[in-house]
């Protein structure tokens, strides 16, 4: 049966910014990607609220923030919490993009839009699959299939098969790269054949990707011109994807002793450099074929890294010895060390700058790309400073207030709860001595009213003795110590007022302790993190990543609970580890702390001019199919419908105009724009039609089988669908198919009057074995079959016809009626 299939762009479409897509596939509904810009544009996230509560699944293609950018936001503010699916690379790796962009923005801002529990929080909500590794869907997705492809480009990328029933097969395929690399296979778009419906890019329409060995050359040129003049160079790369491809490459030229490198300087900066590598390390079965096959032989792992250091701030940065590479973190400039490089090492002309991506238009580095000639620049300079004389006062001040606020608060909470538990202890003593004593009554009415808490332990106190009478036991502790009632009394006594058949209570007085819990490992030998606090000039990261936990369930330790995440102000901008005082961090566990986390910050901005001494070089790392591959592609796969999506209006009008001329496309071939809803529905008579709910509440259903079943007289009507927001805040049009929404009306009882009857509708044909079966089993009837017709105590004949109907005859009797009663049991009739 054809599906209902219909397209939605949240954000990437006629741009070059974030991708996101709502996937409608009958009732169930795709997100396809949750991509922010580095701008973190507000209008992005006012198109996922408008969706956020219709989202079934989420499928993420790539870590960055392209592409999974807005999850920590939906899931921590807007309360998203559909499964998330991506392969395990993009699950791990997502987590360091993320912590990474958290803690670049923290470190010269205060970054507020979410914290690193809604990254956790977010990544809790991933279901981790392998290539071709197929899911089948429950609920409204039931019959439908989802597979993740290799992808290239990045480790773990994905392209995403949707199936239903063997029927129909979406595929969406976006920055995928046909060709191979050093860590990474080519992608298997091309063994996809004629899907239903392709959604892909065209970002890459318009471009001519290089051969790698020129690539490599203009890198290794430009690394060593830099080097000869005593120059540092600057590479811009992301935190966990693309960034990997080029630690490899320049390992590999720092190992090559006649490149002349070996004798300088190579860095990785960013926050999380440590567990980037680690994860990459353990990642070799995602990668090439080459690498997999080296490592299987020799168990050799190209990222075990010799030359590049690996460094988690400048200070870091600064004891590396110079001229030196730096590979750093944003690929944008717009926050990070990257930025920072760029501004202290711009000015400087025997310094070189290298970009390595094309990010999105009004970013720092797109500037420079597509403006080569610019000698100079003004940027903002953004850094936190603490605050000082009447500043520090004010939120010093402002912080008391609260403080006491929250202080009195708790205890109003704290004595409330006090009372209420003292009140149901105290008539759960009455009940257990059985007294009938007014006095103890008027002691209760009194604890009720009164506030005092140190009145209400006195008066307890009291009672306590007073009910206990000479039973008291003498603990030679003070009174508040430890207040002793009369269930502390040993069960050999007994009141003279309690009935002699009451149960002996066997508690006793206890007297205060406080138990010791320590760390033990699995064996049970107490830890002391003191013994492995160990400083080491290159820090062995197999042995002390183990004591980590980032995220992943499966990387549990009990060491695990000695790091913590300081929050304060609900800004946390440091990751610290809570260890004894004054013991010196790893360099794996300690991060990144440009301020304490005690004093107050205020961020300041600065408008600089800087003057572009420096050589500014784009080389294209991208990976990215361009487009000749992407039209050798299409015309290969050749599939029945086609939705472009992401690119310049050139691009999207160049391959629209080249899938024509070449009737590449049997179907349609749609290019939405945001807000643009595409019906891409196979039968083009099939539509969804609403049933008003005063027609739903006087339908009968009868069930069958498992469903329910019921005759329905009605009248289709259309009109316009109701507003989802207020008018002026988005207009939304559908492609393909007018935007209407079609009703089902109960009909007029004038009408109804007038119409003939229905016939009877019998639904759930029987098999006539089955019918035997239940004639014999559950009603004692003989029956057997003769020359293929069911026949019945020798009087009552079942056979079907030429057209398959059921046929009942036999003469008039009560076994007649009774089996003919039985078969319409075995009906839904309507």
């Amino acid at each position: 049966m054809a599906s209902i299939l219909k397209l939605q762009v949240i954000t990437g479409a006629y741009n070059e910014g974030a991708l996101a897509y709502l996937l409608q596939t009958d009732d169930f509904r795709f997100l396809l990607d949750c991509g922010w810009d580095e701008n973190f544009s507000p209008e992005i996230i006012e198109e996922y609220k408008r969706h956020i509560k219709t989202i079934d699944a989420v499928l993420i293609t790539y870590p960055d923030i392209y592409h999974l950018g807005a999850l920590p936001y939906l899931v921590g503010h807007c309360g998203l919490k559909c499964p998330i699916y991506a392969t395990i690379p993009v699950y791990k790796m997502g987590q360091m993009f993320m912590y990474d962009l958290y803690q670049s923005r923290s470190n010269s801002e205060d970054f507020t839009l979410f914290t690193l529990d809604h990254v956790d929080a977010a990544f809790d909500l991933f279901v981790e699959l392998k290539y071709d590794q197929s899911i089948q869907l429950e609920g409204n997705g039931q019959g439908l299939t989802i597979t993740p492809l290799p992808a290239g480009h990045m480790i773990g990328g994905a392209i995403w098969k949707i199936s239903k029933e063997g029927e129909e097969e979406i595929v969406y395929a976006v920055d995928y790269n046909h060709k191979k690399e050093r860590h990474l296979n080519s992608s298997n778009l091309a063994k996809i054949s004629r899907p239903t419906l392709l959604i892909t890019d065209a970002l890459n329409t318009k471009y001519s990707q290089g051969q790698r060995k020129t690539k490599d050359a203009q890198l290794l040129t430009t690394i060593l011109d830099t080097m000869r003049r005593d120059g540092n160079v600057l590479i811009c790369v992301d935190t966990a994807g693309r960034v990997l491809e080029l630690a490899l490459l320049l390992e590999q030229l720092w190992r090559n002793e006649q490149s002349g490198l070996f004798a300088y300087s190579l860095a990785l900066l960013n926050n999380f450099s440590y567990q980037v590598i680690e994860f990459a390390c353990k990642q070799v079965e995602w990668m090439s074929d080459k690498i997999v096959r080296q490592f299987e032989e020799s168990r050799a792992n190209p990222f075990h890294l010799r030359y590049v250091k690996l460094c988690h701030n400048l200070d870091e940065l600064d004891k590396v010895r110079a001229p030196k590479v730096v590979l750093a973190s944003q690929p944008d400039l717009e926050s990070g060390f990257a930025r920072d490089l760029f501004i202290q090492w711009v000015e400087n002309d025997k310094n070189s700058i290298i970009l390595t991506t094309r990010t999105c238009p009004g970013t720092l580095a797109r500037e420079l790309i597509d403006k080569p000639n610019m000698t100079s620049i003004e940027v903002e300079v953004r850094r936190k400073v603490p605050l000082e004389g009447t500043e520090l006062e004010e939120y010093l001040e402002q912080q008391r207030i609260q403080n006491e606020k929250k202080a009195a608060e708790a205890q109003a909470e704290k004595k409330k709860a006090r009372k209420s538990s003292r009140t149901t202890g105290d008539e759960r003593m009455d009940v257990d001595i059985g007294t009938d004593d007014d006095e103890d009554e008027d002691d209760d009415d009194d604890d009720d009213d009164d506030e005092d808490d140190d009145e209400d332990e006195n008066r307890i106190n009291n009672k306590s003795k007073s009910s206990a009478g000479d039973n008291t036991i003498d603990t030679g502790l003070a009174n508040d110590d430890l207040i002793v009632t009369p269930l502390h009394t040993p069960s050999g006594t007994r009141q003279p007022t309690q009935s002699p058949f009451a149960p002996k209570r066997k508690g006793f007085a206890m007297f205060p302790y406080k138990e010791d819990k320590y760390i033990c490992d699995d064996y049970g030998e107490i830890i002391n993190p003191a013994d492995y606090m160990i400083i080491e000039t290159k820090p062995s990261i197999a042995n002390d990543f183990a004591s980590m936990n980032f995220g992943d369930s499966d990387e549990r330790h009990p060491l695990s609970e000695l790091f913590d995440i300081n929050h304060q102000n609900n800004n946390p901008s440091n990751i610290t580890t809570i260890l004894q005082p004054n013991t010196p961090q790893h360099p794996i566990i300690q991060q990144v702390e440009h301020q304490p986390s005690t004093i107050p910050y205020k961020t300041l901005r600065e408008k600089r001019e800087l003057k572009i001494n420096a050589k500014v070089l784009y080389v294209d790392f991208e990976a990215r199919s361009d487009r000749e591959s992407i039209e050798k592609l299409l015309y290969q796969i050749k599939p029945k419908n086609l939705i472009l999506i992401h690119g310049t209006q050139d691009c999207i009008e160049q391959l629209e105009k080249y899938c024509t001329a070449k009737q590449i496309v049997q179907g349609r071939i749609f290019a939405p724009r945001v807000g643009e809803i595409v019906d891409a529905t196979t039968e083009r008579n099939l539509y969804q039609i609403k049933l008003k709910d005063s027609l739903l509440s006087s339908i009968s259903f009868v069930k069958t089988r498992d469903v329910d079943v019921a005759w329905v007289d009605g009248a289709i009507t259309h009109g316009a669908p109701p507003p989802t927001a207020p008018s002026g805040l988005a207009t939304f049009t559908t492609v393909g198919q007018s935007n209407t929404e079609w009703y089902l009306n109960p009909v007029t009882r004038e009408v109804k009057d007038q119409m003939p009857p229905h016939p009877c509708v019998f639904v759930n044909e029987p098999k006539l074995l089955d019918l035997k079966m239940i004639l014999i089993r559950q009603h004692g009837l003989r029956a057997e079959f003769v020359g293929g017709v069911l026949t019945c105590e020798d009087t009552v004949a079942i056979k079907r016809n030429e057209a398959g109907k059921i046929i009942l005859e036999g003469a008039l009797s009560d076994t007649y009626y009774k089996v003919r009663r039985i078969l319409y049991d075995q009906y839904a009739i309507l």
